[in-house]
């Protein structure tokens, strides 16, 4: 934490930071890409700037893996982020932002898919009996919100198929809603997969008896990026999906009430802007795709310098569950550690990446390990609150019904003092709703010796 207290921040950081204490870095010591796009963005736009840019990124370094201090199976650079405002909130902006990072990846797309036209075309023109060639390894990524089960297991095993490995798939959508209408859908649904999606080597399979369908199972992992409006945001994130764990695998980006703000005026993209942008994404694409249709190994990043840092921040969220009995918290902050942990290693990649585009413009190890160390503690505070401000009440309200359901309920014997009144007996039957009558409840427990008559009508538990 002292460390990063040195770093200079930017005098503009005041006017838009939601977080007290560790900020962002200055725009002009963030990674490139990064860098260009937040540098153009207006003050109350560059966090949103910042965090948008994770998922696609994320995407573009599929090959990428590095340890995460807690867990034993490595991790790759998975986010599934949420853009949230109004209507004419100003989202708009991240789509540019998809439109500017995944370019490279929708151009060779584009070639794959006009080859599986070409062969569904074939497929019709062809005779029944004739035989056909053997249809297309197309490695597709990106994926509409709307896409089925069967395509997108077909997808990820298209890939295994053809390199043995899994690579990072694409969903992007203006509007929530294609997701949530999607979700409506049986044989659409991608809940569950979006969980699965999250980590690396967790499986998804599908065994279906129709020929028409597809069968397998998979390594399924996918970065997205949503842009929703609240109600969309309500809809989409249901009690089961606060439940099973979806909410804490999505980073929300609410860009908060717009009501009386100026349009936000974004400074376009120079030429000397985009020409750093792309040289740093045909790098990301070269650690991916070799030039002999193969692709590329993995890329390890050794992040373990940030252990210290991550143990440390965990260790005081979870003593301030233990202290305040937030269940909400308990829970929020282990993924919100390990998403901003993965925002920090992206951010080493990117850090790399630039020695090999301006190495005279390059930071030293020991500055990138310091501006890291800081993205990762304002990125756990920013997901963490963004989660608990939206969804916190509503978690600790399950969990109260939940301890609810479980305790065991008191009988009306129970339920008594230790001296009551014929009266007092009545009342109880009638807040429980029992139908049987007072004296029968009397008379049974003084046979069986459980209270005793001091009175008429006031009687003692034995």
């Amino acid at each position: 934490m002292s460390k990063t207290a040195n770093i200079p921040l930017s005098v503009a950081d005041e006017e838009y930071d939601p977080l007290k204490g560790v900020r962002l870095p200055r725009d002009k010591d963030l990674p490139p890409v990064m860098r260009e796009l937040v540098s153009n963005a207006p003050t109350k736009f560059k966090v949103p700037t910042f965090v948008t840019c994770l998922a696609p990124l994320g995407c573009m370094s599929t090959r990428v893996r590095t340890y995460y201090t807690f867990d034993q199976d490595p991790h790759a650079l998975l986010f599934q982020v949420i853009v949230c405002a109004d209507q004419s909130g100003g989202k708009s902006f991240a789509r540019s932002i998809e439109h500017t990072i995944m370019n490279p990846l929708h151009v060779r797309d584009q070639e794959l898919r006009r080859i599986e036209q070409q062969y569904r075309e074939l497929k019709q023109t062809r005779a029944k009996n004739s035989k056909l060639p053997d249809p297309p390894l197309t490695d597709v990524r990106t994926c509409p919100a709307s896409i089925s089960i069967a395509q997108i297991v077909k997808r990820a095993d298209t890939f295994l198929r053809k390199y043995s490995q899994p690579l990072t798939m694409w969903i992007w959508a203006d509007e929530l809603a294609a997701a949530t209408d999607s979700n409506k859908r049986a044989f659409s649904n991608l809940q569950t997969i979006s969980r699965i999606a999250y980590d690396l080597g967790s499986e998804f399979g599908v065994d279906y008896l129709s020929d028409n369908s597809y069968s397998a199972t998979v390594d399924i992992i996918y970065c997205s990026l949503f842009c929703a409006t609240p109600s969309s945001l309500d809809e989409f994130m249901t009690r089961r999906q606060l439940e099973g764990g979806n909410v804490t695998r999505t980073i929300l980006c609410d860009l908060g009430n717009q009501l009386g703000d100026d349009a936000p005026e974004f400074q376009r993209i120079t030429t000397t802007q985009q020409a750093l942008i792309d040289k740093v994404l045909q790098l990301m694409m070269d650690d991916t795709y070799g030039g002999d249709g193969e692709i590329m190994a993995e890329k390890w990043i050794d992040m373990s310098w940030l252990d210290k840092t991550v143990r440390k921040w965990c260790m005081q969220k979870n003593l301030e569950a233990v202290k305040s009995g937030s269940a909400s918290l308990g829970v929020f902050f282990k993924r919100s550690s390990v998403s901003a942990f993965r925002a920090a290693c992206l951010c080493k990649y990117l850090y790399d990446i630039e020695k090999q585009v301006d190495a005279s413009n390059a930071k030293s190890d020991e500055l990138i390990e310091r501006l890291c160390r800081q993205i990762y503690l304002y990125m756990a505070e920013y997901i963490l609150n963004s989660m608990l401000q939206k969804w916190g009440a509503a978690y600790e309200e399950l969990q109260v019904k939940r301890v609810q359901a479980q305790r065991p309920k008191l009988t009306l014997f129970d339920q008594l003092p230790q001296q009551f009144t014929r009266d007092q007996l009545q009342e109880l039957c009638t807040k429980l709703n029992l139908g049987t009558p007072v004296r029968v409840f009397l008379a049974k427990w003084t046979a069986r010796k459980l209270i005793n008559k001091l009175d008429k009508n006031v009687f003692v538990k034995l």
